[in-house]
C-alpha cells in the first residue's frame, strides 16, 4: 500500500479520535455542569430553615400568650379574691385585665396566623424533599446513559489507538513529520481526497495532473492550494 493511502487512514482514525475525545470531553462536562441535585438541595435546606423560622416565631408567640394568660388569671384571682377593697386599686385591676384579655385575643390571632405559616412552611419542606428525590433519580438515571456512552467511547479510542499504532509503523517518519505539521495548522485535517476535480479540503480546482498524481500508488502528491496531502483512492 502507498503512503497515501496509509496517511488517507491514518487521517480517519485521528479523526475518529478527535470526535471520541471531544464527546468523552462534553459528556464530562454535562454532568459536571449539572447542578440540578444541588439546585433541589438547595430548596430543601431553604424551605428547612423557612419551617424553623415558622415554628421559633410560633413558639414565641405561644410562650408571650401563655405568660399573659398567666398574669389574666392572677389578676383575675386578686380582682375577685376580695382583698382589695380600694376602689382606684379594683379600678386599675379591672382595667388591667380588660387590657390583658384585648392582648390575649391578639397574640391567639397571631398564633393563628403563626401555624398557617408553620403548616405551609411544613408542606413547602415536604415538596422539596420529593423534588429531590425525584431529581436525583433522574439525574442517576441521565448519568448512567451518559457514562456508558463514555465507556463505550473510551473502549474505541483504546482500539483506534492499536490501529493507529499499526498504520504509523509504515509510513515514513518524514511523512508523519509532515502530517503532524499540517494537522496541527489545517485544523486538523492533514489528507484531502478528490471531490470531482477539486480538492474536498479547500475546494481549489485541481488540474489533470494533479488528480493523477494524487491517484498514483507511488507518488505522495499535495494539494497546490492548502498544501495538504492529497489522496486520490
Amino acid at each position: 500500500m502507498s503512503h497515501s493511502f496509509h496517511l488517507y487512514q491514518l487521517q480517519k482514525i485521528d479523526t475518529q479520535l478527535d470526535q471520541g475525545t471531544a464527546r468523552i470531553l462534553e459528556i464530562e462536562t454535562k454532568i459536571g455542569s449539572d447542578k440540578r441535585v444541588t439546585d433541589a438541595e438547595t430548596r430543601v435546606a431553604e424551605s428547612l430553615a423557612s419551617l424553623k423560622a415558622a415554628q421559633a416565631h410560633l413558639a414565641k408567640i405561644e410562650q408571650e400568650a401563655a405568660a399573659k394568660r398567666m398574669k389574666l388569671e392572677q389578676s383575675e384571682s386578686t380582682l375577685y379574691g376580695g382583698k382589695v377593697k380600694i376602689p382606684k386599686e379594683l379600678q386599675d385591676l379591672q382595667h388591667e385585665v380588660a387590657s390583658l384579655k384585648r392582648v390575649i385575643a391578639g397574640l391567639e390571632d397571631q398564633q393563628l396566623e403563626a401555624m398557617m405559616q408553620v403548616e405551609e412552611a411544613q408542606a413547602g419542606c415536604e415538596a422539596a424533599s420529593k423534588y429531590l428525590i425525584h431529581t436525583q433519580g433522574e439525574t442517576t438515571s441521565e448519568n448512567a446513559v451518559w457514562m456508558g456512552e463514555s465507556g463505550m467511547l473510551t473502549a474505541l479510542k483504546a482500539r483506534l489507538q492499536i490501529e493507529r499504532d499499526a498504520i504509523v509503523s509504515q509510513i515514513d517518519p518524514v511523512y508523519l513529520e509532515e502530517y503532524a505539521r499540517l494537522r496541527k495548522n489545517k485544523r486538523g485535517v492533514a489528507v484531502a481526497t478528490l471531490s470531482d476535480d477539486t480538492c474536498s479540503a479547500c475546494g481549489s480546482l485541481l488540474t489533470a495532473a494533479d488528480r493523477q498524481n494524487a491517484r498514483s500508488p507511488i507518488q505522495v502528491s499535495h494539494c497546490p492550494s492548502c498544501g495538504r496531502f492529497l489522496y486520490g483512492g
